[in-house]
């Protein structure tokens, strides 16, 4: 309760200068007591009173004189930010007081009458409060007189009772109340604990108490009753599952296999003795710990629950174990069906010290597929005419096929896409394909050589062309391309004047020297690629319109990697397979870091996944590449930008608002409602992860993160 709540604002004031008769005159008129004096500022400064004017009177004082000669300047004040406690209007000796603030301006007068006031409030605000809580109370409270009138009685009560509100003003409890027990219970005026009472087809519990005043007085009684009916069925059920548990312990303990049962953490909870047995480590010893602490200890190889909380799935490994038994253990991930997390993990751990015949004929077969693996990518590798294309995505199939079907008529091409996304790839490809397979395949970069250089190394010399030139000429690229293929990468760096002389080249077939007369004959293929937009470069006038339909007979646009994930694991691997061949070694990438490597957006595409790949196997010391390996770019990526792809706004059909800021996400809050939005939506992670552009495990994962279940 503050003063500012309850103090009279902008209270009735004198100045220092103003008289006596002026204070006298305020004083009757407004009918009060005292009066606040303050300076200019409204400071504060003293009190007058009546005693003071009337005192002055019998003084023969002039009428005239300022109040500041007679008021109290010692005085008691309150600030606007005082709490009122109780013990004020006894404590305060003045009917009112002067309230400041803190910077001693006057600001109200509080008076006993707001004091009473501001208790008389806190008073009904508890009252109410009580009472809220008495009828939120899950059980029922019933309080009576000691003559059987109610006193107090909660919803909760009125149900179980069968009482309505209004009867009971009007009645008393022996009128609504039949069962005898049950009422003289309600009415004895003796404590009574734990009373167990059937009443309206339920059992209650009931605990009865007196109701004592300070003075020791009794004044009624106090009852509360739960309803313990359905505890009463629970109780039964009780009964039943203790004796399926004890059955299952007998189950388990009868088994010939060692069954583990571990929780959510991996932390060993039962185990039998079968196991025991297998590991010698008792189960006062293991239970309550990790199954990682054995592995720690070398008592097993490998912690199976671990890796089944990793890969949430089943999981069969083969386990050494101290003793020199060898256990075949599968371990199986108890699921919640609404959250999806894991509950526990039930291990069967079978001995096979005497079944290494079952274990020579797996890892036989267990090579023998890997045999088949490596065939079959090799025939797959084969079928797509060049190693190192990958094309797992619809889009990139369609563009291998369509330049499969190309590569066999002789007519250009011009291939479209990012810088690093593997246009040179798809020219080799269409070449090897093509009638011209066995002629030569000529590579030049147009943005890589100088401008004075290019015109040379693409159509030759003669002989003293120009000082430096060699003695006897030199043939240009055009000309060693002839029977082949010319591959002209970044054909949007070709300087204009360059460009005429090359289209008259495609046109005619023939090419002339530099400082020479003589025209020789070509006949080449051309493919051109380029990151640029050439019909904008032919609306700026930086590349010729009549070049640009010369060479746009059939364009090829390859996506970049970042709209073509499915591409991104088979291409990882490739390039493992590449460099650990290459380096003479036998590393591999941890599930997560291939999560975060999913969650980049690549915009280097395939040129800078190959580069990172190399750069982790010669860089990296462990065997396994795990996330903290990655670069920090790829790490802040995955956290960052994992929900910022690159998408239809409209075909995803989110709101408006993220529709004019796709890829916009800044907070977890944010994140999260998106998550939420489409998931409830679509009820579906694969849905949901189509519509954001990233992978269906990446969604998982978030889903799992954020807690967020389908609506």
């Amino acid at each position: 309760m503050w003063v500012r709540n309850y103090m009279t604002r902008n209270p009735i004031v004198v100045y220092r200068h103003h008289t006596i008769r002026e204070a006298a005159s305020l004083l009757l008129e407004k009918r009060i007591d005292g009066l606040p004096v303050v300076d200019e500022s409204h400071k504060l400064i003293g009190l007058i009173t009546k005693s003071h004017v009337f005192r002055a009177l019998k003084n023969h004082l002039p009428e005239k004189t300022p109040v500041e000669q007679l008021m109290q300047s010692r005085l008691v004040t309150l600030y606007d930010d005082q709490q009122i406690y109780e013990g004020w209007d006894e404590e305060l000796q003045a009917g009112r007081l002067p309230v400041t603030d803190r910077a001693g301006k006057l600001v109200g007068i509080l008076t006993r009458t707001d004091i009473l006031r501001a208790f008389e409030d806190q008073t009904q605000k508890t009252i109410s409060q009580l009472d809220a809580i008495l009828q939120s109370t899950y059980h029922g409270i019933v309080a009576v007189d000691l003559n059987g009138r109610f006193l107090s009685i909660n919803q909760a009560a009125e149900r179980l009772l069968g009482i309505d509100q209004k009867e009971i003003i009007l009645k008393p409890i022996t009128e609504l109340v039949s069962a005898g027990p049950l009422l003289s219970l309600l009415l004895s005026p003796e404590k009574k604990q734990m009373v167990r009472l059937d009443y309206l087809e339920r059992k209650l519990l009931v605990n009865h108490t007196p109701i004592v005043t300070d003075e020791g007085d009794k004044i009624g009684m106090a009852s509360v009753m739960q309803d313990i009916t359905e505890l009463e069925v629970i109780s039964t059920e009780l009964s039943a599952v203790q004796k399926l548990n004890r059955e299952l312990d007998t189950i388990i303990e009868s088994s010939h296999d060692g069954i583990v049962v571990t929780d959510q953490h991996g932390i060993i909870r039962h185990f039998n003795q079968a196991f025991s047995r297998m590991t010698g480590v008792p189960a006062a010893e293991a239970i309550g710990q990790k199954e990682e602490e054995l592995e720690k200890r070398g008592i097993i190889s490998q912690a199976v629950s671990k890796m089944v909380i990793q890969q949430r799935k089943r999981v069969s490994v083969i386990q050494n174990v101290s003793t020199g038994s060898v256990l075949l253990s599968t371990g199986t991930p108890i699921i919640d069906d609404k959250t999806g997390e894991i509950l526990q993990v039930i291990m069967n751990c079978r001995d096979l010290s005497q079944l290494n015949r079952m274990k020579r004929e797996l890892d036989e077969a267990k090579e023998l597929s890997e045999r088949y693996h490596s065939e079959l990518a090799v025939l797959r590798a084969q079928q797509m005419g060049l190693d190192g294309i990958i094309a797992e995505s619809e889009e990139m199939g369609n563009i291998i096929q369509m330049c499969i079907r190309i590569a066999q008529v002789d007519t250009s091409v011009l291939i479209l896409g990012e810088s690093g996304v593997g246009k040179g790839v798809l020219a080799k490809m269409i070449h090897q394909r093509s009638s011209r397979a066995t002629g030569p395949f000529i590579s030049i970069n147009c943005g890589a050589i100088p401008p004075n250089l290019l015109e040379s190394e693409l159509f030759g010399y003669a002989p003293g062309a120009f000082t430096g030139a060699q003695q006897k000429g030199k043939p240009g690229l055009i000309e060693l391309a002839d029977q082949g293929t010319l591959f002209l990468d970044e054909i949007g760096e070709l300087p204009f004047d360059l460009q005429v002389k090359f289209l008259s080249v495609l046109q005619e077939k023939y090419v002339t020297r530099i400082g020479d007369v003589k025209e020789r004959s070509v006949d080449f293929r051309l493919v051109a690629a380029t990151n640029a937009n050439l019909a904008e470069k032919v609306k700026q006038g930086t590349f010729r319109r009549d070049l640009y339909y010369r060479i746009n007979v059939v364009p090829v646009e390859v996506p970049p990697l970042r709209k073509r994930k499915e591409d991104l694991f088979p291409m990882i691997q490739f390039f493992l397979d590449k460099f650990n061949k290459k380096h003479h070694l036998q590393k591999r990438m941890s599930y997560n870091a291939l999560e975060l490597m999913q969650d980049y957006s690549w915009p280097g595409n395939v040129r800078e996944l190959e580069n990172i790949i190399e750069r982790l196997l010669v860089t990296t010391l462990d065997e396994v590449i795990a996330e903290h390996h990655l670069p920090p770019y790829i790490l802040e990526a995955g956290e960052a930008s994992v929900l910022a792809p690159d998408f239809d706004q409209r075909k995803a059909g989110v709101s408006a608002e993220w529709a004019h800021h796709p890829g916009s996400i800044e907070t977890k809050e944010e994140e999260k409602a998106r998550l939420t939005e489409l998931y409830t939506r679509y009820n579906s992670t694969r849905k949901v992860a189509r519509i954001l552009g990233v992978h269906q495990s990446t969604v998982v994962r978030r889903l799992k993160k954020y807690g967020i279940t389908a609506q």
